[in-house]
Parts: C-alpha cells; sequence; structure tokens
C-alpha cells in the first residue's frame, strides 16, 4: 500500500508538536494535534487509531476537517475560537519589545538573554498581555522571528562612545600629521631630504603596561609524531610584570623600545631621552600619543623646558581615539606574534625576549601608512600649517 502523506508546513508542524506536549489544554486537541503529526509522517488512519487507542472512524473525521478547513478547523470544534490563523503585528511587536529590554529590569539575574529564556518568557505572559496564541509559540519560531528583524538580544557588539567634545578636530589634526609625512616621501617612495637636513621626525607612541612574566610548573611536551600539539601543564606561577613604553619612526619603520617595571613619567622621560640621543639635534621630533597624565605632568614639562625650544612637539590623540595612533596595531601584531602562550624563567628573561623581538622586527622595518579618511585632507592644508 502506498503512504500517504499529510502536507504541513514547518511552522504547522512545530505548533502542532507544541501542543502535544502541553498539559493545559483538552486532551482531545492533543489526540488530534497527534493525528495530524503522526499522518503527515504518512501513518495510516488504522496505525494512528491503533497508537491512540481510538476509533479510525475519529482519526478520518480530524483528517477530513483539515482538508476542508484547515489546521484550526480539525483541532478545535465550531464552537471553541481557536487560534488566529496568524501572529497579529501587535503580538510580535509585543515580542521585540521585551526581546529589547534588559532581562535584569524584569525580575531575572541575567544580562542578556538566552534563546531559552526569552522563549519561556514569551510563554508564560502571553495569556495575560492579551496574545494567547503567543503561549504555544515555538522556539525555533521566535529563534526564526529575531532573526528576520535583524535582532540578536543574546550577543554585545562593542564601540567606542566619542566622550571628547574636541574628537574631530582632535583627529583632524593627527591626520594632518600623516598627510605631511605622505608628503616628506617621494613617488618612488624614498624620502626626500631638504637641503638644511633638517627633518621632523614622526614617532607614533605608547605604553603597554602589566605584561606578565609567567613561567611553568613543568616543562611543555614539544609536538610529536603521536599529537601534533605543544602540550603544557595547566598550573603556573606568576613572577610580576614589566611595563612596555615603544615608538614607531613613521618615516623609517624603526621601533623603538624601552621596558621598565613602571609607566611614571621618569618613564616617559627616560623614553624621551632615547628619542633626543637617537637623532640629530637639529632634528624635530614630533611624537603622536594619548593625554595620559605621565605626558602632561610637570616632572615631564619641566625635562621638555631643559630641552631647545622646538626639540619636541606633542600631538594628542583624542579621547577614546587610540585607534588613530599606528603603534596600536603594532602592538597587536605584537602579543599574537610574541607575547601569546609565552612563558619565561624570570623577568629578566622576558625583558631580554622583547628586546630581542624588537631587533628581529627591525633587521626588516615595515614603513606603516595610514588610509583611513586620507582623501580628506589636501596638501594644500598640509603645507600651510
Amino acid at each position: 500500500m502506498r503512504k500517504t502523506y499529510l502536507p504541513l508546513s514547518d511552522e504547522d508542524r512545530d505548533y502542532l508538536k507544541a501542543l502535544s506536549k502541553k498539559r493545559t489544554i483538552q486532551a482531545q486537541v492533543v489526540d488530534r494535534a497527534r493525528i495530524l503529526l503522526y499522518k503527515a509522517d504518512g501513518m495510516t488512519f488504522q496505525q494512528i487509531a491503533d497508537k491512540l487507542a481510538i476509533s479510525t472512524a475519529t482519526v478520518r473525521l480530524c483528517i477530513s476537517k483539515f482538508q476542508k478547513g484547515g489546521l484550526d478547523a480539525a483541532l478545535f470544534d465550531v464552537q471553541r475560537p481557536g487560534r488566529p490563523s496568524e501572529i497579529t503585528d501587535d503580538a510580535k511587536a509585543w515580542m521585540i519589545h521585551f526581546a529589547c529590554q534588559r532581562p535584569t529590569e524584569l525580575g531575572y539575574a541575567q544580562e542578556l538573554w538566552t534563546l531559552t529564556s526569552l522563549h519561556k518568557y514569551v510563554q508564560k505572559h502571553a495569556e495575560e498581555a492579551g496574545y494567547p496564541r503567543l503561549s504555544t509559540v515555538t522556539k525555533p519560531y521566535i529563534q526564526k522571528f529575531l532573526k528576520e528583524q535583524d535582532m540578536k538580544p543574546f550577543k554585545i557588539k562593542y564601540y567606542c562612545e566619542k566622550r571628547d567634545p574636541d574628537f574631530e578636530s582632535k583627529m583632524h589634526e593627527v591626520l594632518l600629521v600623516y598627510k605631511q609625512i605622505e608628503m616628506q616621501f617621494d613617488e618612488n617612495g624614498d624620502l626626500i631630504v631638504p637641503d638644511d637636513y633638517k627633518l621632523t621626525i614622526t614617532v607614533s607612541y605608547d605604553e603597554k603596561p602589566g605584561i606578565q612574566a609567567i613561567s611553568n610548573t613543568a616543562p611543555d611536551l614539544r609536538p610529536t609524531s603521536e599529537h601534533g600539539e605543544v602540550y603544557r601543564d595547566a598550573e603556573y606561577k606568576r613572577l610580576g610584570t614589566l611595563s612596555l613604553l615603544a615608538g614607531i619612526d613613521l618615516l623609517t619603520g624603526e621601533a623603538i623600545p624601552l621596558v621598565s617595571e613602571t609607566h611614571k613619567s621618569s618613564d616617559f622621560i627616560e623614553f624621551l631621552k632615547i628619542l633626543d640621543k637617537k637623532y640629530p639635534s637639529q632634528d624635530t621630533i614630533r611624537i603622536i600619543l594619548d593625554n595620559h597624565s605621565a605626558h602632561t605632568s610637570k616632572e615631564t614639562r619641566r625635562f621638555l623646558d631643559t630641552m631647545p625650544k622646538g626639540r619636541f612637539k606633542f600631538v594628542f590623540t583624542p579621547k577614546h581615539g587610540s585607534w588613530l595612533n599606528m603603534i596600536e596595531s603594532f602592538f597587536s601584531k605584537m602579543t599574537r606574534q610574541m607575547l601569546r602562550g609565552i612563558r619565561v624563567n624570570t623577568k629578566q628573561e622576558l625583558e631580554e625576549r622583547i628586546y630581542k623581538y624588537f631587533d628581529e622586527v627591525n633587521r626588516e622595518p615595515v614603513v606603516y601608512h595610514w588610509k583611513y579618511k586620507m582623501d580628506e585632507i589636501s596638501e594644500e592644508e598640509a603645507v600651510s600649517i
């Protein structure tokens, strides 16, 4: 005998499955939901009747009602209102309203919804809100509905608030510097040296504090033919931290490090002394940096007062605008290449390996070129500064 199948949409299947598991509705509605599901799977009238311990006449009547009047006609008697044929726009708006709220404001401990917790909330409160159809809504439906609305209340996407009222003007000042650097190279990418040999050296500078010196409690097991990964004991020992003060010469790509126990004003001044010793006395050393207190302290200003006029020039990035400073991408690369998973026996070893990394980088220095919004900066404006 050839099997016949009842045509059901995925949404109708999900709805019937939800009904078939509910214990708060009439038993006959549960049976009818199961009849339709079994018939959709190709079972015969007799097989369905035997499985549910009902008569074949009951099975036939349910299927006949479905074929004539649809899902509601098959499930509910005429005198019962049944469910609406579809979820109304008001009901959908109600779901969106709660999906956009913090669960903690609704009495939950959690900060973000999970699909399960949102589904349970909708089912629990739908009846009292005047949307009884949603009391049997399925989890896959809510998932599909949120996707259609391009809503992801289960995820956090971070952004940086522009809290600096002068953000745009400060960003523009940094971009002007990058434009001026561009203009220091000819069409072949070679540095243009002025006749008087006086150059403006631009250094992208920042600190990377709190680099942890961590040692193993047992030796690593190196990859073998049996296992292709490094095996490491989960226990470790903390040896302390170091701070890295570093700059990149944006004309040559050379990275300039200073490893210290701290990153106070005295450490920053020590870095400035390194730069002062490194570059010819006639050059101007322009530094792109953030507005950290160590960069503007009385101690730092006193040191700058001892320098020849115009020797150092600071260009500050706006608050929450560290991404405008090119050394940030260098630090990110350093973390991935060298610091990730690093283990040392002493803090001294960590310091030595940091300096060794800079030596390796400087064997093949990379000149960084800023691209973002550079088309908004004209050469005429850059020259006039």
